[in-house]
């Protein structure tokens, strides 16, 4: 009867939402600001059931409408970094929550998330060490996981071991710790026990990039590489700037004999990043199975240039000098990679590549 009121739809909208109906809430935000266009009480319920549908884009162009306005709340700039984060859009989201002197907990662990997908592993480990003396008991368990997957990522795994078993003492269910102790089997070529870990975080999080890899990488270690390729294939889509999961893709399509799709994997991963060597690497190889020995060379040598112990550079070097007769320096170069171990595992993953390479020569 009086459409136009937006005090009495904010009333309906916020008591819709109390009852968790977003979508009816969203019907009466969309109604009222068709004849209120620039209410801020309105906007902002835009943004926030935006957030809460997963609507992301559409929560950002509400937020910023608000920005243009002039309203610039912390909370309002950290719902938007979230909505940025959530599309993958990691530098405008740590912009936002920069511009926040006094974050609390949660946020700062969102501020250090996005210094890690930035690639920035050092200041993301520093902002969360400082968590632990400033946060709560109750927190102590999140802070402590986010710490090992940092540490794991920048290949610090007693690091990342010590802080994924403390996190899980204080709660056994907290993802980023079973992530880091999933991982932690996968490199030491313990297989099952990262599986068991795996398959229930994979059933709480189907669409997680991250879990997907670990989940191809685990049939990839066991040789079962058609269920490999379909696990990559999903994890490619979820993290299309993931350059590991390209070439690892690519490797996989290479030990099935479809050299068209690993030639094409490899140059994704190219694309992604120009200084990957495994990318250059795998090239090299897919050119030495076709016998296209110059452009090998090339590709070997611009790999080397990245990675000097770049396992697929190395053995395509191997083979061209098997092709030239230099059996004694072929084989040298393959007794220096299969006689590598890593300090994490007793089968390293450079020697485990090797092993899919040389088992599927053709």
């Amino acid at each position: 009867m009086d459409p136009s009121n937006a005090l009495l739809a904010l009333d309906l909208i916020g008591g819709l939402a109390k009852q968790g109906d977003f979508r009816a809430a969203m019907q009466i935000v969309d109604q009222s600001l068709g004849l209120n266009d620039d209410h801020a009480d309105l906007l902002s319920w835009k943004g926030h059931l935006c957030l809460a549908l997963n609507q992301y884009d559409d929560a950002v162009q509400a937020y910023h409408d608000l920005f243009r306005r002039g309203y610039a709340q912390p909370g309002l700039k950290i719902n938007c970094a979230l909505a940025y984060f959530q599309t993958g859009k990691y530098e405008a989201a740590y912009e936002l929550l920069a511009q926040i002197p006094e974050l609390d907990v949660a946020n700062t662990l969102l501020k250090a998330r996005c210094l890690a997908h930035l690639e920035n592993n050092s200041q993301a480990i520093a902002e969360t060490y400082r968590l632990l003396t400033t946060c709560t008991p109750e927190q102590h368990a999140e802070v402590h996981g986010l710490l090992s997957l940092l540490y794991l990522d920048d290949a610090q795994y007693e690091l990342a071991e010590k802080h994924c078993r403390t996190s899980l003492q204080l709660d056994n269910s907290q993802c980023d710790a079973l992530i880091t102790s999933a991982s932690l089997s996968l490199y030491r070529l313990e297989t099952e026990t990262a599986l068991i870990i795996l398959e229930p975080l994979l059933a709480q999080h189907p669409e997680m990039g991250r879990l997907l890899a670990m989940k191809a990488l685990s049939y990839m270690y066991a040789h079962q590489f058609d269920a490999a390729i379909q696990w990559y294939e999903k994890a490619c889509q979820k993290m299309p700037g993931h350059v590991g999961s390209r070439v690892n893709l690519g490797w996989c399509y290479f030990s099935v004999k479809d050299y068209d799709r690993a030639e094409s994997c490899f140059k994704e991963g190219l694309k992604i990043d120009r200084n990957f060597a495994e990318c250059h690497g795998g090239l090299a190889i897919v050119n030495a199975v076709r016998e296209k020995w110059s452009v090998s060379q090339e590709q070997l040598k611009r790999a080397l240039k990245l990675d000097a112990n770049c396992p697929s550079a190395l053995f395509a070097r191997a083979l061209y000098l098997q092709v030239k007769g230099k059996t004694k320096e072929a084989d040298s170069i393959m007794s220096g990679l299969m006689a590598f171990k890593s300090d994490l595992s007793v089968e390293n993953l450079s020697e485990a590549m090797t092993k899919i390479i040389l088992s599927r020569q053709p």
